[in-house]
């Protein structure tokens, strides 16, 4: 399948129902207003956790109905990683103290929830019915930025896992189907997966200090 043939089937699904978009948006803003206002740790986690599960089983179950097994396996394993941190996970959601790193993660949910491919409507309309949770770039950005709003209480594995995914996608959708927006993709991606790095080393070192 060449790149405008995937690139067709893209924007078929991403106008397949607008109102599943409009869902989906509700769900991203309602996850940040809850990790902003809301004071229980515990509240935070399972509300983030459902909000990407969600997320993510909408893109998976879109691939089902539309016939793709790329992005069913993929968003698939999204889904569980999601749904075992929601069930299992016990860790509080913070969110980050550092201000660039805030910068970068609202610089990048703006991006994903307004992604203006796809989708022929006004720049203001497209703030809540771009692709978001129904095809897998958009998707993958603003589920990696709401993850780097708390990236420090996040599972590492999840993190990784995710943020591989955008890296995936991110190569493929900037390389094989030229939709030069996924560059935003890459970009989140790639930092998601430095942070985690540095993460990890910096843990390591404070393991050999004791």
């Amino acid at each position: 399948m060449n790149g405008q043939v995937i690139v067709k089937y893209l924007e078929m699904v991403a106008n397949s129902s607008l109102l599943v978009n409009f869902l989906m948006h509700l769900v991203v803003f309602i996850a940040i207003a809850v990790i902003f206002v809301v004071k229980s740790s515990q509240i935070k986690r399972l509300v983030f956790q459902a909000a990407l599960s969600v997320l993510f089983l909408s893109v998976t179950v879109n691939a089902i109905i539309h016939g793709n097994p790329f992005h069913i396996v993929t968003f698939a394993i999204l889904t569980v990683t999601a749904l075992v941190q929601l069930c299992l996970g016990k860790g509080n959601i913070e969110i980050t103290r550092n201000r660039n790193t805030l910068a970068v993660a609202f610089f990048f949910i703006f991006i994903g929830i307004w992604y203006p491919d796809f989708i022929e409507k006004n720049l203001f309309m497209l703030l809540f019915v771009s692709p978001v949770g129904v095809i897998p770039c958009p998707t993958l950005l603003t589920t990696i930025a709401l993850m780097t709003l708390v990236s420090s209480s996040l599972s590492k594995t999840q993190y990784i896992i995710t943020a591989i995914m955008g890296l995936i996608y991110g190569i493929i959708g900037v390389f094989v189907l030229k939709v030069y927006l996924d560059i935003s993709l890459l970009v989140l991606a790639i930092y998601s997966v430095c942070s985690i790095l540095f993460r990890f080393n910096r843990n390591a070192d404070i393991v050999v200090k004791s």
